[in-house]
């Protein structure tokens, strides 16, 4: 098995959202979570461990003229209902392969606008919930 040593930066990074690739985000992240619990009973020791449902849970950071974009296109200018896929492509250079990952039915869980003296641009960060996450399609 060979495995390429090249690392993958934010440069590499195409985040597209209904369709459209965003110009204006600066942060990316993804979570899937297994519920999981030992499972015990003769002794002080577990003997397996049992499973449960899956979550997904993550958050993106953009630019406020991005959001202002969504918030234009939501219906009834209602950010929180919003359901899209959201693609995550990692796309370096020829020698290392190209990764996309698939957030299924995202939706956003909140939002908040904050600028401060000094700011020179608005960073709305966004947290967001999924169904799926499909790995490397």
């Amino acid at each position: 098995m060979d495995f390429s040593s090249k690392q993958y930066s934010w440069s590499d990074i195409s985040i597209a959202l209904g369709g459209r690739i965003l110009e204006g985000i600066t942060e990316v992240e993804y979570t899937k979570k297994r519920e999981k619990e030992a499972i015990y009973g003769r002794g002080s020791n577990p003997h397996s461990i049992g499973s449960g449902n899956n979550s997904y849970e993550g958050k993106i950071s953009i630019w406020q003229s991005e959001l202002e974009a969504m918030i234009q296109s939501a219906p009834n200018k209602d950010l929180l209902s919003l359901s899209f896929d959201l693609v995550v492509s990692y796309v370096p250079g020829s020698e290392t392969p190209t990764v996309t990952d698939i957030l299924k039915n995202v939706e956003f869980t909140e939002f908040k606008k904050s600028m401060r003296q000094g700011d020179k641009n608005m960073i709305v960060e966004l947290p967001i919930i999924f169904t799926e996450v499909k790995l490397q399609q």
